[in-house]
């Protein structure tokens, strides 16, 4: 794939956290207290459908940019590329409400910002190895993906996207409406996971990372459904669990925990550990943010 891409599907980054920056990389997950009990007891990380994210319509404008593209190319282009082309186009209105799942990650593992989003009173932040986590995500059908946060980038991506997956397609390729609706499904799938990781550019000190589904149908049995107050919100339940090590830990690629900003972040981090027991969790520490600064 062109450089643009690989920047965002096959790079980890090469230090995830200030104070792990001489070991293997992380990305690193925050999380309420209740969410946190909710991975480590059931090993298994929840995926929300991306449109009932807060920058869902990020998404959105991610498909805009491939159906303007492909309309476009659709018109000087072979039969067979246009045939193509033509019915990418068409899939942006008919998935543009698809069911794509999504969770996040930063490279930072003491952000401020985080913890104000979900460490008010106590939070917890889990550090997973990225060689790790790149596998469960695969295992489930996800991939791992680095967030795009310029605009430039994003319609210049699409551009990228569409060279590469032409590049492969045999210009003899036939043109009746099954073997067309084939080949334009794969292409499509495989981008929505690039929109999805489309971000505004004031977010862009986070250095989010994402764990990015496929279209996935909503009969699907890891596909679930949890409530707030007022919404209910569909999940992918994806498992953690990569197995035992040499000691008997379960492996569920985490091995850092940091406990958030809070009145009672001590008593907090004996608590975590306590509930991670028999967990192959190796380095735990408190947040280095002083609770006032949440305020």
């Amino acid at each position: 794939m062109p450089d643009l891409i690989d920047t965002h599907l096959a790079l980890l980054p090469t230090t995830a956290g200030r104070a792990y920056s001489t070991r293997r990389a992380r990305l690193f997950h925050y999380t309420t207290l209740p969410g946190f009990l909710g991975i480590i007891g059931s090993k298994s990380l929840w995926a929300t459908n991306i449109h009932y994210l807060n920058d869902s319509e990020e998404f959105t404008y991610g498909l805009a940019y491939l159906k303007q593209e492909a309309e476009t190319r659709s018109r000087v282009a072979s039969r067979s590329h246009g045939a193509i082309l033509r019915t990418v186009a068409s899939l942006v209105e008919t998935f543009t409400h698809g069911y794509v799942y999504t969770a996040s990650f930063a490279e930072d593992d003491d952000l401020l910002s985080q913890w104000r989003g979900y460490g008010v009173g106590g939070g917890v932040c889990l550090g997973f190895v990225a060689e790790d986590l790149k596998s469960i995500a695969e295992r489930s059908g996800f991939r791992l993906i680095k967030c795009i946060y310029e605009q430039s980038q994003k319609a210049a991506l699409a551009r990228e996207f569409l060279d590469a997956s032409l590049a492969r397609i045999d210009a003899s390729t036939p043109t009746n409406d099954e073997a067309v609706g084939e080949v334009a499904s794969r292409m499509f799938n495989e981008y929505q996971q690039l929109a999805c990781a489309f971000k505004d550019p004031s977010f862009r000190e986070e250095g989010e990372w994402r764990i990015i589904s496929k279209f996935v149908h909503r009969e699907h049995p890891s596909v679930k459904v949890r409530g707030t107050s007022t919404m209910l919100v569909p999940y992918f339940d994806v498992d953690l669990d990569l197995g035992l090590d040499d000691e008997g830990k379960t492996n569920i690629g985490v091995d850092t925990l940091i406990v958030g900003p809070s009145l009672q972040r001590e008593r907090i981090l004996q608590a975590a550990l306590i509930a991670s027991r028999g967990l192959t969790i190796d380095s735990s520490r408190r947040s280095e943010i002083p609770y006032r600064s949440l305020s």
